[in-house]
Parts: structure tokens; C-alpha cells; sequence
């Protein structure tokens, strides 16, 4: 008789191996989706396709495993060592040539591998009890996976790299991997159970459930992601804490499964999480509303630790109990199935039937159900189908279509098609809004705006900023000699790109990855954008910008990027050295390549960060900016091979000869221009802090940025802005003085006219502070310096936008007053509805 320690031990050792094994399985994911963003873009497209490929891999291993009936621990022991080898496969794949062709057969052997090692392993540990053991080790695995995500979702590539990080990966499925040939024949003193009788529920009738419960429950964690974008910052680390929720979630709920099968019986345990899914769906819609007070921002008030906090709350409040609901279904009809042929049958049967249908709701869930039915559609679809598949499982005998169809109707009653899915301020009006595969698409109107917005609180222009918009396609254009062919990376609005025709470029070629914005931009924005899609010459291309400058053979003269707000999950890689080496070759001889930040977006570390970068690609490196608001600046780097010549009888040629729908009074003038210069930042580069650059491999920017989007002590971002960003001009102006500046030997008055837009600055500097006495002095020695420049702005406008600086102040006070009422407002919510603790969640 087998010794029960040496039993209890073999078991806990292969439940760490299965751990190990759910490390490896999510942490492959992740960083096959880093991968295939840079290869195929960062594309709705490619989130689809790589989790339909790995479903569908895991499927096949499933399939695969299902036949296994004795050596259960060693087969195991080398599945997990043949993952680890497919692995290191995946990454030579991924940097090779090859990439864009074998994306599938990329992750196809070690998703094989993985597939197979639950049957192949459930034989060994599950069999007599399958629903109840299975349960376990699948609790197991998604907990382990839970560990993966958090290591690659919360730094682990930014600290040692990408490629370091698969090599982390793979060390543990190989672990696990040595680990099981360690148990090696210990193995076989597991007892093995004695099979279950076969269920009353047929077993094609179980693998459809399976299906299409995998594919429900995987379109309803697409559609909650979805949902979060609406309300959260939407950095690698808030999408990482919401499916870290998911994970523990679905591991609590085949754990639970586990509990209730020694009593219930599985077809009743299987029904009710169905049902139980169905009104957590449609519940945790309205939680959700509720909760963040009609989608409202859940900005991040503090720092990152406590920022994810709330975030894990919020989700494990609202969409948890469906993801619990979720993760006890899979052991019940394990369970059901019965195990006749031994426990991998079940395993190995069901569980394949349930990947291939998640790698179906992958698919559909961006292509049909959020493009044709909506979020709310989805949820509705999804719910109503959770209680068919209960009806279709509940036992005959029993009320449990009864249940499920008091369900039914209290899903219908709730209506989840009547949730808002806008957040309009005071004085806002939605004119439109389309749902698509990258996110919602809004237009929305006030009394002094018409703007354009990315799921709810990412605003992507508007009319208002018309002028500046216009300004951020000019400026580059301008510092061309004779630009003949350009392209526009993003293009929202369209009004940047607009620039083109206001300078009779011959080719412009508008780079979107989002079709909706696209569309909206064409029908919407019109007015304010020339008809830009309407104009010969400009072509729209909907890809990923870096992904279609790889693939490309065009050349330009100009190429301009457009803002892209660094924290968010995926922006990070068009601030890579890699990303600028690519633009840098698809310039033609003496091109340049503009790259706008929003300072009021970055902080100085992160700045430096990708003007290192930046640096390190391009010898001749300056610096513009598109504004003089103290509290909003934008700055643009500009790169070229050689350093920039100005020709002002060219230049003030091309500025007479701008359309009147172009005007823009700082560029009025050779010296307008001047005054948005700041400065040679290849001449000074010691202005630039130490340290690293941002690579596809070290993904400084991705995870930096994210962590140091908090508050100050002084109650403000600290944003590179204001007297930091002045201080910094200051210092790029006293240090490039021993060079030669490229731009100021055009003409020895440019050097007064760049003083006077640093005069400018400082003119909102005091404007902000209520300094009158300051911003008198600033004000009178500008109009001394540019006096025929602050004519042409005061034709338009009052010099230095005082009117528009205080604007802009009193919506600073204002957003931040409406962000801390929404704070208070979620934390009073969730105090309600969480057991009390003495800490906020």
C-alpha cells in the first residue's frame, strides 16, 4: 500500500508544477501580444487574432491530451519542457522576417504543449473524482496564471527586458517541467479512482455547452475590458489589475465548483453558475454605472499602488461574480461527462471544445457583437444565451428551468440596453457616437467646441484648438524648403493633416489606425479640416502607423506624429528607438520627422527618456513648441540626417501664399516662426538627464509613464510644464551657445524673436500666478521685441491669450473639483457594497 505522506507530498509538488505551468501559460500570451503589436500593429485585428490562435493551440493540445491513459506524470513532465522549448521557438520566430506569415505557427507548439498537460495531468490527480479534482487543478493553473500576468502586466520587461522576460517564462515551464521528471516514477503511487458513470446528458449535447459557454465567457471579459476603457487611464498596469481580477475570479470559481460537486449534482452546479452568469452580466452593466456615477473618469488621485487599488475593487465588485460564475462551469460539466474512459477523457474532450469556443468569442466579440450589437447588444446577447445553455443543462426533474426563466425575466426587466455608455459634463451634447473592434467613438458638443473622442475622456481634437491643431502640420511643413510628399501618423481630426493642402504638398498620405475616427473626422469635422479626404492627393491609409512605415517603400519629405498619450497600454512603442530608426529610412534626402509631446502629459524624466531616445537616432535634433499655455504646452522634436537651413525668401513666400481657412498669426512671419523655437537639443545634449532610452526590448515609456501619472504634494500633476519646463528652455539656451544654432544663422533678428516667445511663456506664467505686475513687463517687451507679430495676433487675438490662459486655468480647477467629487462619490459606493475593513479598496 502506497505511503499516504509520500502521496500527499507527490501531489503538492505536481500542484506546484501545475502553478508553475499557469505562470507560463498567461506569461506567453502577454508577451506573444507585445510581439505580434510590433509585427502586425497594435491593432484590434492583432488583440483578436492572437487570441484566437492561442485558444485554438491550447484546443489542439486538449484534443491531443484526451487520449492518454497511463504514465500521466512523466508524459506531463516532457509536455511542459516541450512548451518550454516552443517558447524559445516563439521568440526567434517573432524576431525574424518570418513573423508577419507565422504568427500561428508561432505559438502553436508550445500552446500544444500547454493544452495538453491538464488531461494528461488530470489523469494522474483527478481521476474518481474528476469535477472535483479537475476544479482544483484548474484553480491552480488560472491562479498561477493570475502570477504571470501580474509579472509581465506590472514591470517585468521594462526590468529586464522583453527577451529576458520570455527567457523567464520559459524557465518556468521548465521547472515545472524538471520538476514532474523529479516525482518521475513517485508518480504512480497515486491510486488511480474508479470511473464515474457516464452522464444522462449526452456528450455532444456537454461539448456544445462547453463551446459555447468558452465563448460567452471570453466575448464577456472583451466586452468588460471595454467597458473599463470607458472610465480608467487604460496603461498596461489597469489592464493588467482588471484581468488579474478575472483570473482570481475564474480560479475562486473552479475552486468553488470543487466544494459544491461533493454534494450537488453537477448538471445543477452547471445550470446555476449559468444562470448565475447571466444576472451577474447584466447586474454588474448597472453596478458599473452606479458605481463610477454614469461612467465618470476614475483618474488616478494618487499613486499607483492605491490607483489599482480601486481598480481591483471596482472590477471584483462588478465583474467578478460573473467571472466566478464563469470558472465553476467547465468542473461541472466535467462532472457531468463522467469518466468511462478516464479522467483525461473529460478533460481532454470538454475542455478542448471549450478553448475552440473561446477563440469563436475572441473573434466575434470584436467583429460582430461590438460593431453590430454594441456593448450593451453584447451583454444583453450574452446574458440571454447563459440562460438557454441552463435550460439546455438543468436536469428535467428538478425547478431548474423555472429559475432560469426568472432569470430571463428579470434580465429583460433590468434592460441593459438603457445604460449610458457617454459621460457628458454640464453643457455637453452627444451628436455621435459608433461602436467598433478599437473602442467608442464620440463627437460631442458644448458652447464653445466640437470635439472628437476615443472611448469617453480621450479627446482627440476638436474646434476650439483648430488653430493649434493646424499649427502642429504647418510648423513641420514650413521647416522643409519644398515639401512634396508627407505623411500624417494619426489622424483624428484631420485638421493637423489639413496643414498639406494649406502648403499645396503634392501627396499626403494620412495614417489612422482607428476606421471610426476615420469616418467621423470625414463627416464631422469637414469644416474645420479643408474636406481633407475629399482633396486629390491626400490618400488614407487605416493601419497601424508603425506598421505600415515597415512595410512600406514610399518616401517622405516631412512625416509628422501626431500627440499620443504616453501611458496608454501600446503608445509606449511610437517612442521607440526602433520606431524613429523606421521613420528615419522612409525619409527622402534632407526629410525631417516631427514628433509632438504633450508635455502637460509627461514628466521630465519621462521626457528625457524619448528625447534620448530621439537624440540617439537623428544628428540634428530641435525643439518647437506649438503653444505659450503655461499649464497645456505641446513641443515638438524635430530630426533630420543634416541640420536645418532656413531660406526666409522661400519661407515668407509659402507664408503669403497660405488660404485664408489657414490663417495662423504666429505663423505670419519668418519671425513669428522664431518665436516657437527653443532651442538645438543635439547642440546642448547634456541638457538631457542620464539614463536609459526607451527600445522595443526595454520598454522604458509603456511603464514609466503609467507610474508617474500622480499627484504632487502641491496637489498638481507633475507634469513638465510651467516654471520647470521655462527653467529648461533657459538652461537648452545658455548650454547650445558654444554651437553654431542651425535655425538662428538665418537671420541674426531670429534671436529676438525666439526671446520674445520665452517672454511669452513667462507672460502666462504670471497670468496663472495673478501676477499683473509681471505679466505687464512680459507683455510690453514682447510687443518691443515682435512688434509686427503681436499686430498680427491681435487682429485675431489679445497677445499671450490672456483671456485663453485664464480659461484654461479655471478648467484645470474645474476638472480636477469634478474628478475628487467622482472619488468621493465611487468610494462611498463601494463602502456600501464591501464588507467593512477600515481601508478603502
Amino acid at each position: 500500500m502506497a505511503d499516504e505522506p509520500s502521496v500527499g507530498i507527490v501531489r503538492a509538488v505536481l500542484w506546484l508544477c501545475f502553478g508553475l505551468s499557469g505562470v507560463a501559460a498567461l506569461g506567453f500570451e502577454l508577451l506573444w501580444m507585445r510581439s505580434a503589436g510590433l509585427v502586425l500593429g497594435a491593432t484590434a485585428t492583432t488583440t483578436s487574432t492572437v487570441l484566437a490562435c492561442y485558444f485554438t493551440g491550447l484546443g489542439l493540445g486538449a484534443a491531443l491530451g484526451r487520449r492518454t491513459s497511463t504514465g500521466g506524470v512523466r508524459r506531463y513532465a516532457f509536455l511542459e519542457l516541450g512548451a518550454a522549448a516552443g517558447g524559445l521557438w516563439s521568440l526567434l520566430v517573432f524576431r525574424s522576417a518570418l513573423a508577419t506569415s507565422m504568427l500561428a505557427l508561432a505559438m502553436l507548439p508550445a500552446t500544444l504543449c500547454l493544452g495538453a498537460t491538464l488531461p494528461v495531468l488530470g489523469q494522474a490527480l483527478a481521476a474518481g473524482s474528476v469535477g472535483r479534482r479537475g476544479g482544483l487543478l484548474y484553480a491552480i493553473n488560472t491562479a498561477g496564471g493570475a502570477l504571470g500576468v501580474a509579472a509581465m502586466g506590472f514591470g517585468l520587461p521594462a526590468a529586464i527586458g522583453v527577451t529576458a522576460s520570455y527567457l523567464t517564462v520559459v524557465g518556468a515551464s521548465a521547472a515545472a517541467g524538471l520538476l514532474a521528471l523529479l516525482v518521475g516514477d513517485e508518480g504512480s503511487l497515486l491510486r488511480q479512482g474508479r470511473g464515474t458513470a457516464t452522464s444522462p446528458v449526452a456528450a455532444p449535447r456537454l461539448r456544445l455547452l462547453a463551446a459555447a459557454s468558452g465563448a460567452i465567457g471570453l466575448a464577456l471579459e472583451v466586452l468588460w475590458i471595454r467597458l473599463f476603457a470607458q472610465v480608467l487611464h487604460n496603461s498596461v498596469y489597469s489592464f493588467a489589475a482588471v484581468s488579474l481580477v478575472f483570473l482570481v475570479a475564474l480560479a475562486s470559481g473552479a475552486a468553488l465548483a470543487g466544494v459544491l460537486l461533493a454534494n450537488v449534482r453537477a448538471t445543477v452546479v452547471a445550470a446555476l453558475a449559468l444562470v448565475s452568469g447571466a444576472l451577474a452580466a447584466v447586474g454588474g452593466l448597472w453596478g458599473f454605472v452606479w458605481l463610477t456615477g454614469d461612467l465618470g473618469y476614475v483618474g488616478m488621485e494618487t499613486g499607483l499602488p492605491a490607483y489599482l487599488l480601486r481598480i481591483v475593487g471596482l472590477a471584483a465588485v462588478t465583474a467578478g461574480p460573473g467571472a466566478i460564475a464563469a470558472g465553476a462551469v467547465l468542473p461541472a460539466l466535467w462532472a457531468a461527462f463522467g469518466e468511462k474512459g478516464g479522467a483525461a477523457r473529460p478533460l481532454g474532450d470538454l475542455t478542448a471544445a471549450n478553448m475552440f469556443g473561446a477563440a469563436l468569442g475572441a473573434l466575434g466579440a470584436g467583429y460582430v457583437l461590438l460593431p453590430r450589437m454594441g456593448l450593451r447588444g453584447g451583454v444583453l446577447l450574452a446574458a440571454v444565451t447563459y440562460i438557454v445553455l441552463a435550460d439546455v443543462v438543468a436536469p428535467p426533474e428538478r425547478r431548474g428551468r423555472a429559475v432560469a426563466y426568472a432569470a430571463l425575466i428579470v434580465i429583460v426587466l433590468a434592460n441593459p440596453l438603457r445604460a449610458p455608455l457617454t459621460h457628458l459634463a454640464a453643457g455637453e451634447t452627444l451628436r455621435r457616437s459608433v461602436e467598433g473592434p478599437a473602442g467608442i467613438v464620440t463627437v460631442v458638443d458644448s458652447a464653445d467646441d466640437h470635439q472628437l473622442r476615443l472611448d469617453n475622456f480621450y479627446v482627440l481634437g476638436g474646434s476650439a484648438a483648430a488653430t493649434n491643431e493646424r499649427r502642429q502640420g504647418l510648423l513641420p511643413l514650413l521647416l522643409h524648403p519644398a515639401p512634396r510628399r508627407a505623411a500624417f501618423i494619426g489622424m483624428a481630426t484631420g485638421i493637423t493633416a489639413s496643414a498639406g493642402a494649406a502648403l499645396g504638398v503634392d501627396e499626403t498620405t494620412v495614417i489612422e489606425l482607428v476606421p471610426e475616427v476615420a469616418r467621423l473626422a470625414a463627416t464631422e469635422f469637414a469644416t474645420w479640416n479643408a474636406q481633407l479626404l475629399e482633396r486629390p492627393g491626400v490618400r488614407l491609409v487605416v493601419d497601424d502607423g508603425r506598421r505600415y512605415l515597415v512595410t512600406t517603400a514610399e518616401r517622405y519629405d516631412v512625416v509628422v506624429g501626431d500627440l499620443f498619450i504616453p501611458w496608454h497600454a501600446g503608445a509606449g512603442s511610437l517612442y521607440a528607438r526602433e520606431m524613429f530608426e523606421t521613420v528615419a529610412g522612409r525619409l527622402a534626402p534632407g526629410g525631417l520627422f516631427c514628433q509632438w509631446l504633450p508635455l502637460y502629459q509627461l514628466t521630465r524624466e519621462e521626457f528625457d527618456v524619448i528625447a534620448r531616445t530621439f537624440v540617439a537616432v537623428f544628428p540634428s535634433v530641435t525643439l518647437w513648441r506649438d503653444d505659450f499655455y503655461a499649464n497645456r504646452p505641446i513641443v515638438a522634436l524635430v530630426g533630420q540626417v543634416a541640420p536645418p537651413t532656413l531660406d526666409l525668401g522661400s519661407l515668407r513666400e509659402r507664408i503669403a501664399a497660405l488660404p485664408a481657412w489657414s490663417d495662423d498669426p504666429l505663423l505670419s512671419s519668418p519671425r513669428g516662426l522664431a518665436m516657437l523655437y527653443l532651442g538645438n537639443l543635439a547642440g546642448a545634449p547634456a541638457v538631457l538627464n542620464t539614463g536609459p532610452i526607451n527600445t522595443d526590448d526595454r520598454p522604458v515609456i509603456e511603464f514609466l509613464a503609467p507610474r508617474l501619472t500622480r499627484m504632487g504634494p502641491g496637489g498638481d500633476k507633475d507634469w513638465f510644464t510651467g516654471e520647470a519646463l521655462d527653467a529648461f528652455t533657459e538652461e537648452l539656451a545658455a548650454r547650445s551657445t558654444s554651437t553654431p544654432d542651425p535655425v538662428l544663422l538665418a537671420d541674426e533678428t531670429l534671436a529676438d524673436a525666439r526671446r520674445a516667445g520665452r517672454l511669452l511663456f513667462r507672460y502666462a506664467l504670471a497670468v496663472n500666478r495673478g501676477d499683473d505686475a509681471a505679466a505687464a513687463g512680459f507683455e510690453a517687451e514682447v510687443r518691443r521685441l515682435v512688434p509686427e507679430v503681436v499686430a498680427a495676433r491681435e487682429r485675431g487675438a489679445p497677445v499671450a491669450a490672456l483671456a485663453d490662459a485664464r480659461r484654461t486655468l479655471g478648467t484645470l480647477r474645474a476638472e480636477q473639483e469634478q474628478l475628487r467629487r467622482q472619488l468621493q462619490t465611487m468610494e462611498q459606493r463601494l463602502g456600501e457594497m464591501l464588507p467593512a475593513s477600515g481601508q478603502t479598496p
